[in-house]
């Protein structure tokens, strides 16, 4: 709506009145051109994101292979999963990655506070912690892949101090490769949080920190009843991204360092996903998987942020 309408909009009637009428033309054009402002960002998000979306949607209810006429099954391939042992261990799986969640969110907090209360050597840990943080995933993965190997540095290591005994090849095992891929994804992803955190440090009066540690207050004290109070928000943004990291992006892990093994001890639900699809040509199961990931994830991140919500009221 443009200036010269709202004014003859507003143009009649007592004072008073005219000023409700330019007030409610003034907040009819705002709202026009909010939705012509968005209306680019709906368009990619409908057709890249949307579109996709409900295609997916269809493609579960049928058994495709990709290539042929998609056959209508209805609910069968969801049924199947239920009963789908690999798929189960599969998200059993991407739970015990989320243990890598609470060590990210609690030791990247820990780290960014040695880090920005200038610790001697501070410069150092900063570079050190983020270095792994500019480095691909899959050079993340071959590195861990080469090293932890029977022949790899780890076991030449151990053995070159005396510790022969401890050398194993730890991917071969079920237990030690999940663990190993845990730490992995720590270690590559920490670098994040802590920048993360150091950000929103930044933003804090120095001046509480100094008034606190006058009173006797020691850093523990200091960093979680001053500091992380005042970065709640942040914390909270580092939980629900390393969260959905370690349930929906893990598949770049599994695929270098472990493809999935031993056997599918290793699968994460993508990587069922993905070979579901794209090795063994199931593509209207493989969507079907999708979708029950797609929706514990979502239901996941609502619950998270219902909770972060309710426990501020």
């Amino acid at each position: 709506m443009t200036d010269s309408s709202v004014v003859r909009a507003a143009s009649t009637g007592s004072p008073p009145e005219r000023r409700r009428r330019y007030r409610r033309a003034s907040e009819r054009g705002e709202r026009l051109w909010g939705v012509v402002y968005a209306l680019p960002a709906v368009v990619v998000v409908t057709l890249f994101m949307g579109y996709p979306l409900v295609r997916v949607i269809s493609y579960s209810l049928t058994k495709w292979d990709g290539i042929g006429a998609a056959q209508w099954v209805g609910v069968r391939n969801f049924s199947q999963l239920v009963h789908d042992k690999v798929f189960l261990d599969a998200l059993l799986n991407n739970v015990i990655y989320a243990s890598s969640v609470p060590i990210e969110v609690v030791g990247a907090l820990v780290i960014a506070y040695l880090i920005h209360t200038r610790i001697p050597g501070w410069w150092i840990f900063r570079s050190t912690f983020f270095l792994p943080a500019i480095y691909s995933t899959v050079v993340v993965g071959v590195i861990a892949s080469i090293g932890l190997q029977s022949t790899g540095l780890l076991d030449n290591a151990l053995r070159a101090i005396g510790l022969k005994f401890l050398a194993a090849d730890w991917l071969a095992h079920p237990g030690t490769a999940r663990m190993w891929i845990v730490l992995i994804v720590v270690w590559a992803n920490i670098g994040y949080s802590v920048l993360i955190y150091l950000a929103g440090m930044s933003s804090i009066d120095p001046g509480l920190a100094e008034a606190a540690n006058m009173d006797g207050a020691g850093p523990w004290y200091i960093l979680f009843r001053i500091y992380l109070p005042s970065i709640r928000r942040v914390a909270e943004l580092v939980l629900v991204i390393n969260t959905i990291t370690a349930l929906t992006a893990m598949f770049t892990y599994i695929y270098v360092i472990t493809n999935g093994g031993p056997g599918f001890s290793t699968y994460s639900a993508e990587f069922f996903v993905y070979n579901k699809a794209f090795t063994f040509g199931a593509l209207g199961y493989a969507s079907a998987a999708g979708v029950v990931l797609s929706v514990l994830v979502a239901a996941l991140g609502f619950l998270q942020i219902r909770m972060i919500s309710g426990s501020e009221k």
